[in-house]
């Protein structure tokens, strides 16, 4: 069975998002950064990921994404067509219409949907 991790930046208040929508404020700088890029590489959205050099690195933990519409929308960067093309990505939303080819759109129970998900096999979520 795929395992499904939380995997997410948020304040040390535990907001992950500041008043007003804000997710610009985290630090990832320093021991962070090079954790999350040697063993996580394929959480970096795709407009960073040449930049910090894991442009071409293969999934080592994940191979699908789970997102809000908010969350979805946010890592849309200059003329991106998705976030993360190098994961499936599902974007929870019952107002959204299927935004691109690369992006599964799901309107029903989410607990539901990611039961099913993890009896597929490949690498976690």
């Amino acid at each position: 069975m795929r395992r499904l991790t939380y995997f997410i930046g948020y304040s040390i208040d535990g907001f992950i998002a500041g008043p007003e929508g804000q997710y610009d404020s985290s630090c990832f700088d320093g021991d962070l950064k090079a954790a999350v890029l040697a063993e996580y590489p394929e959480t970096i959205p795709d407009h960073l990921r040449g930049l910090l050099g894991v442009g071409g690195t293969a999934n080592r933990k994940f191979d699908t994404v789970l997102m809000g519409r908010g969350a979805y929308e946010s890592g849309l960067q200059g003329d991106a067509i998705s976030p993360y093309p190098h994961l499936r990505q599902y974007v929870f939303s019952s107002s959204l219409t299927r935004p691109r080819p690369e992006v599964d759109v799901v309107a029903r129970d989410p607990v539901e949907f990611v039961r099913g998900l993890k009896q597929q096999p490949g690498l976690s979520i």
